[in-house]
């Protein structure tokens, strides 16, 4: 029962991760000026200011992947990623390649339960009839 709920979580996972992936995919690129700077720890987060495709001007906090962007200041113009179905929430570096890790998680977590599930449902094996039942 578990495996068949777990299946039904990878499958609603992977399909999400790839929706997400694939809107982004399909939004645009803009640049952002930086507006903020905050290091929490080995993390860095930017405040960026940009404005869409359709002129709506944004603010965003975005963690920061890229080596080349934990250097920034304020005032710097870095590159960053819009996502189609709502570009000023869903903002990322133009560089960001993780949204392919979530995917391949949600693929590996997907494999995994379908096994399970497979065992836990298959039909049991017919015993052997008692006559054979002493032999190799």
């Amino acid at each position: 029962m578990l495996s068949t709920f777990g299946l039904a979580f990878a499958l609603v996972l992977t399909a999400l991760a790839t929706w997400s992936v694939l809107d982004e995919r399909q939004g645009s690129e803009a640049v952002a000026e930086v507006l903020d700077v905050e290091h929490r720890g080995a993390r860095t987060f930017l405040t960026v200011q940009f404005t869409t495709n359709q002129g709506e001007v944004c603010e965003s906090l975005l963690r920061v992947t890229a080596d080349a962007n934990r250097a920034v200041s304020i005032g710097e113009r870095i590159r960053v990623r819009l996502a189609k179905s709502d570009p000023c929430l869903r903002v990322r570096e133009a560089d960001d390649q993780s949204g392919w890790l979530v995917i391949l998680v949600a693929v590996a977590l997907l494999i995994t339960f379908a096994i399970a599930t497979y065992v836990a449902w298959r039909r049991p094996r017919t015993p052997l009839p008692l006559r054979y039942a002493g032999m190799p």
